[in-house]
């Protein structure tokens, strides 16, 4: 199965006009996204451009040191091995992850990701499936719609690939993915972090 993903060009006439104007957001992506002007050996080329993932590995490991460990990746290096090995080389199976890059300069701007699993063994929602992850914008982008406009983007392949629903947790932002359509579960601890599980149920009908 291949993702059928709109031109750039036409995505980007969707975004807020401030964001039209610096970034070309999501579809130069870290793997999967075929777009009509790239072959996948262009997009592998791009995936592999270790400035992106190295880049990538320091934020989310700087973020989330604590889950990493608790997955068995305990330094700088197993994560960036991990994004190589299980994220670089998928274009419609999980786990799926997407850059944002600025367009002025091509500097990483955003990430987020669809994984099978973003708990470890032990955790009473570890086998559900699948999960929002790896949802980071830089500082300098916020404040703009940037993440929004990913989770949609992410949310929009889970569609793609027939699923009925999404996972997620997180620390701090509740109300971020509330207003998006995701409704709280659970309020749990996890891996010595208060944490809110949440949800998003799809509409089944269309499918």
């Amino acid at each position: 199965m291949e993702l059928k993903i709109q031109h750039n060009l036409d995505l980007i006439g969707k975004l807020p006009s401030k964001i039209c104007n610096r970034c070309t957001l999501a579809l130069t992506v870290i793997h999967w996204i075929a777009l009509a002007q790239y072959n996948r050996n262009d997009v592998m080329k791009c995936i592999h451009k270790q400035e992106y993932i190295e880049e990538m590995a320091k934020i989310f490991y700087e973020q989330w040191q604590n889950t990493y460990h608790a997955f068995g990746l305990y330094n700088l290096e197993d994560v960036i091995r991990d994004i190589k090995d299980n994220h670089a080389c998928n274009y419609d199976q999980l786990p799926i992850l997407a850059i944002a890059l600025d367009n002025n300069n091509q500097n990483l701007a955003a990430t987020a990701g669809l994984e099978k699993c973003d708990v470890p063994a032990g955790n009473p929602y570890y086998n559900t499936t699948p999960w929002m992850a790896c949802v980071y914008t830089k500082p300098e982008y916020r404040g703009e719609g940037v993440a929004t406009y990913m989770i949609n983007k992410i949310l929009a392949v889970a569609k793609q690939l027939n699923y009925t629903h999404v996972w997620l947790w997180t620390e701090n932002a509740t109300s971020l993915y509330e207003k998006l359509g995701f409704h709280i579960v659970e309020k749990i601890k996890h891996i010595g972090m208060d944490i809110t599980i949440m949800r998003i149920d799809f509409d089944t009908s269309a499918y």
